[in-house]
């Protein structure tokens, strides 16, 4: 199962839809994804109800953290670009504001080592941060990541320049 005492990972359901407009649509985070305009309800609720919960057929697994105890969201968790052939996936995690700054963005990603190690027998995971994010290479480095690549330049930000790419992996334990 993919919980700790204080958190708990679930699959995605279609009641999800409106958690998920509300992080989607969240502007300021867009810069750290390739979104670039809002996403509908319908697209979300959509997306929801055809949700392929196997990564390796799908290429990603979306996951809903709550409170252990409580179905409210916290946020959420993706692996995404997941290779069964290589044994590799990159994690993108989003934490809702009211609960940033009290750990549960570790606690989730170890809940998701875990669960890509033991249960999608995964050897790597990575990360990809851009270059102003300071508090997500804070994260992932204190989780063992390990810089591996900068990429210069390659994202577009707000205000019309361009801001460098962070690679970052960690082999998990076998």
């Amino acid at each position: 199962m993919l919980h700790s005492k204080r958190l708990h990972l679930r699959a995605l359901e279609p009641s999800d839809a409106d958690f998920m407009y509300e992080v989607e649509n969240d502007a300021q985070a867009w810069r750290y994804s390739d979104t670039i305009a809002p996403l509908s309800r319908k697209i979300l609720r959509d997306y929801a109800l055809t949700y392929d919960a196997d990564p390796f057929t799908a290429g990603q697994l979306r996951l809903i953290i709550t409170e252990e105890g409580n179905s409210n969201p916290v946020g959420i968790i993706d692996l995404y670009e997941v290779s069964q052939r290589h044994q590799r996936a990159f994690i993108g995690i989003y934490i809702c504001k009211e609960y940033r700054g009290k750990g549960y963005a570790d606690e989730t990603i170890q809940l998701i080592e875990d669960y890509a190690h033991n249960n999608l027998h995964l050897h790597q995971l990575g990360a990809k941060v851009e270059e102003s994010h300071t508090s997500a290479e804070k994260l992932f480095r204190n989780r063992g990541y390990e810089l591996q690549g900068n990429l210069e330049d390659w994202l577009s930000t707000p205000d019309g320049k361009f801001a460098s790419m962070k690679i970052f992996t960690k082999k998990l334990k076998r």
